[in-house]
């Protein structure tokens, strides 16, 4: 069976919401895409094959320009997909969705929000809560933040025992 990665992100540090704005419409600030590079380059550097890797984003604007900084630090055989149900979807749904994903897809990114990315990440790691990694996890996941889990699975068997958290990777 061919190992199957996923890595979670946080979207970076968008402006604050304006009073009677759209949460959908905020952007990145300066440092937010600082840190969206940054965190692209990073993965970009990670020892494993990243060709055909899969990026999939909420719709969301600050979403969008995550993955699109991260998308141009991958080789040009990535595919990118913007996702509107990643914006509203809590734990259980990631989870879901993660377990319907193709078995074609080796290696899986997901860029979407808080609190459902640090729950999902903390979910799958409860079987390492006392190693080091796990520790760094448990301590806040704040924008731009990373998480990568190797999976002792396919995607349907997705779950605590089978996910091995690698590392946590900040911007």
């Amino acid at each position: 069976m061919p190992t199957h990665r996923i890595i979670f992100v946080r979207h970076a540090e968008a402006a604050p919401e304006m009073l009677g704005g759209n949460d959908r419409d905020r952007s990145l600030t300066e440092r937010g895409e600082r840190d969206a590079r940054n965190i692209g380059h990073k993965l970009a550097r990670l020892e494993f094959d990243l060709s055909n890797v899969h990026l999939w984003h909420s719709t969301a604007k600050r979403t969008t320009q995550t993955a699109g900084a991260i998308a141009a630090c991958l080789p040009a055989s990535r595919e990118v997909f913007g996702l509107e149900a990643l914006y509203d979807l809590d734990l259980y749904g990631i989870l879901e969705l993660l377990r319907e994903t193709p078995g074609s897809v080796q290696t899986l990114i997901i860029v979407g929000h808080n609190p459902a990315i640090a729950e999902t990440c903390r979910h799958l790691a409860s079987d390492a809560i006392d190693g080091p990694v796990a520790r760094e996890l448990m301590q806040g996941y704040e924008p731009g933040t990373a998480t990568l889990f190797t999976l002792g699975s396919d995607w349907a068997g997705l779950s605590p025992n089978t996910a091995c958290l690698g590392a946590v990777i900040r911007p």
